[in-house]
Parts: structure tokens; C-alpha cells; sequence
């Protein structure tokens, strides 16, 4: 058997078990609220540093129109690392932005960026889910 002298066991508060585990937010891109400007807008729901990102998905709520060719790109460490710039009539219904086998990092506490590109939006509302394991701040050695 190997030596396993540098492992421990750890306890995880039971408190902290649907905190400290993961999380999962929800935030909501609205044109009436936001406008549809091309840019990038910081939407105000928080994920902690070092949160291992393991899916994401978005809600078309109302379907996003522009007056040209707009793209929508949806980030946290980077305006693309939920969902790569995307043509407004590909983002319909439910999409599948990110999923296990893509999960990430975050490098530093992060809120999501929405980028519209191209062309300015002239109408849609699009609620964006993100699920996180981590951070394992508040585990303690036993």
C-alpha cells in the first residue's frame, strides 16, 4: 500500500453543506431594462472566486430581434467562456451554453457579462442559469 502520510480527513460543517458545496444563480437579461446597445453589461448576481463552473443553460424568455445580424455572447472570466459569440436567431428556447466536460475556473469573484456584438438588439429578455461546485473555503481539517 502506498504511504499516505500528507492525506487528512476533512470535515464540512453540516451548515455548510448547501453553501459551501456549490451553488447554482439565476439573472435575467431584459432589453426593456438593459437596452440592447452593442457593448458588454455586467448583470448583478455574484459567483465566488476559484467556483469550478459546471453548466450553464439560457432561458429564451422573449426572442431577441434586431434591426441587423446581431451575436450575444455570455462570459464570467471572459466575455465568451459560457457561451461563444452566437447569432441571435440560433439562440432560441433553451440552450445548452455549458456542460461537465467544459467546466471551468474563476479566477477572481465574477458576475456575468453579456456582450452584444454586430448589430444592437432592438427586443428580448433571456434568463441565464449557472451551477457551480465549490469554493471549499470553510471545509476544516478534522
Amino acid at each position: 500500500m502506498a504511504n499516505n502520510d500528507n492525506l487528512q480527513n476533512v470535515y464540512i460543517p453540516k451548515s455548510s453543506i448547501t453553501d459551501e458545496l456549490g451553488g447554482c444563480i439565476a439573472d435575467i437579461y431584459d432589453f426593456s431594462i438593459h437596452g440592447g446597445a452593442v457593448g458588454t453589461l455586467t448583470l448583478p448576481a455574484e459567483i465566488p472566486d476559484n467556483a469550478i463552473i459546471t453548466d450553464a443553460y439560457v432561458d429564451v424568455l422573449v426572442d431577441l430581434t434586431s434591426g441587423g445580424s446581431a451575436t450575444v455572447a455570455i462570459g464570467l472570466n471572459t466575455t465568451t467562456d459560457i457561451l461563444a459569440a452566437t447569432a441571435i436567431a440560433s439562440v432560441t428556447g433553451v440552450v445548452v451554453a455549458k456542460q461537465g466536460a467544459d467546466a471551468f475556473k474563476l479566477t477572481a469573484d465574477r458576475k456575468l457579462q453579456v456582450t452584444i456584438a454586430t448589430a444592437a438588439l432592438t427586443a428580448g429578455k433571456m434568463a441565464i442559469y449557472v451551477k457551480w461546485v465549490g469554493p471549499f473555503d470553510n471545509v476544516v481539517p478534522r
